[in-house]
């Protein structure tokens, strides 16, 4: 790993104790003890480009998010082909040893030996086409393992968290705004903090809750949920509890995601209940069989995974788009189906439509004028348009 303080590139034993040996200065994460690739530099690059050069504050959660794999994880199988081999080769050796020198008295103990190499190889081989138990239920690391490995280690180093990097444990709401433009429900603790610490109330003016039974009467309402089933079924909640007031859902959706999965952190929850996914069949009918089936296998994406310039992007747009004054109805443009009779006010028939365009002329051959030339006001000859002759 490279020193944050010197730069130098330390080896193992060079950084005995977290510290290195040629500056003397001490660091907080070792790749080696606290994970591959986690060390002091890459957190520090991480939260510059999480904040947008420090244009933003992101959460340890946020953070957290971001160093996890990207799309589906590699698929893990209960045996291996190579391990097979391994095991295989070495039995064989013994057991052909064994038979040769079965006779003597070290032969059998020779034999048992590479019998039982050759069965675990077996074993391996057979099982290098079945799927091991999903790893993938949660993320790499809890939040209670992520704050003891980094924050709390971090903070025991250099005495503060990076610059731009807020624990959203410790960020607190400021006052509600005296007269809310709208209401914001996200139950997401990470996102909400992220929202607070950015001053994205006092921007909009907006009520941030994190239960639908706190959303106050009477005001719009923006949803922001996870593209899971839970966040699908919380926005579709939130119209049922407000029928006649708007409601926005702005939360990330299963569509969006299933676009290009390898631009998300999927995340996978084999425990869902049942009753789940027929509640959401029944409140969401819109949602395809496709999308359906990938909340089948368990998978879901957090809203907090996503990038915090876009996160906030999203939820400023939400914002606009609640607020804005809904645009005028012009009567002429939502006037559809067949051409209705000026007198009657009821559907013209065809025959009607004939006379009224044969008494403006439309599609007639002119008439001749006094002196034989074609001119004269449009008319309908005597024997009505016809397009595959010319005039008399």
């Amino acid at each position: 790993m490279i020193c944050p303080h010197c730069s130098k590139d330390l080896i193992q034993r060079q950084r005995t104790g977290r510290r290195c040996t040629y500056c003397r200065e001490q660091f907080a994460l070792d790749p080696k003890i606290d994970g591959a690739g986690l060390h002091d530099l890459r957190i520090r690059k991480a939260v510059g480009k999480l904040s947008d050069g420090g244009r933003l504050a992101v959460t340890a959660g946020q953070l957290n998010h971001s160093l996890q794999h990207r799309g589906r994880p590699p698929q893990k199988y209960r045996g291996d082909m190579g391990v097979a081999a391994g095991l295989f080769v070495p039995g064989s050796i013994l057991t052909l040893i064994g038979l040769g020198t079965i006779l003597t008295p070290f032969g059998p103990w020779l034999l048992l030996p590479g019998l039982l190499l050759i069965g675990f190889g077996i074993r391996q081989w057979a099982l290098s086409d079945v799927p091991a138990p999903d790893e993938s239920v949660h993320s790499r690391w809890t939040e209670d393992a992520f704050r003891a490995t980094v924050l709390d280690r971090w903070r025991t180093t250099y005495g503060a968290l990076p610059p731009g990097l807020v624990d959203e444990g410790l960020v607190r709401a400021g006052p509600p705004p005296a007269h809310p433009a709208f209401v914001l429900l996200c139950p997401d603790r990470t996102v909400t903090a992220f929202l607070h610490a950015n001053r994205y109330p006092e921007r909009h003016r907006a009520l941030l809750v994190r239960d639908l039974r706190e959303v106050p009467a009477g005001l719009p309402l923006v949803v922001l949920h996870d593209a899971s089933p839970q966040g699908h079924l919380l926005a579709a909640d939130a119209r049922a509890a407000r029928p006649g007031l708007r409601v926005l859902d702005a939360g990330l959706s299963v569509r969006t995601v299933l676009v290009d999965e390898t631009k998300y952190t999927l995340l996978r929850d084999l425990h869902r209940p049942e009753e789940l996914y027929l509640r959401l069949e029944r409140a969401v009918p819109q949602l395809t069989g496709s999308q359906r089936a990938w909340f089948a296998e368990g998978w879901w994406t957090p809203l907090a995974a996503l990038a915090p310039k876009r996160l906030l992007a999203l939820a400023d747009r939400a914002a606009e788009r609640i607020t804005a004054p809904p645009a005028p109805r012009d009567p002429a443009a939502l006037r559809t189906g067949p051409v209705r009779s000026p007198a009657a006010g009821r559907p013209e028939n065809p025959l009607e439509t004939r006379r009224r365009a044969l008494a403006v002329g439309f599609m007639s051959w002119p008439e001749p004028g006094a002196d034989g030339a074609p001119g004269g006001a449009g008319g309908a000859r005597p024997d009505g348009p016809d397009l595959g002759r010319g005039p008399a």
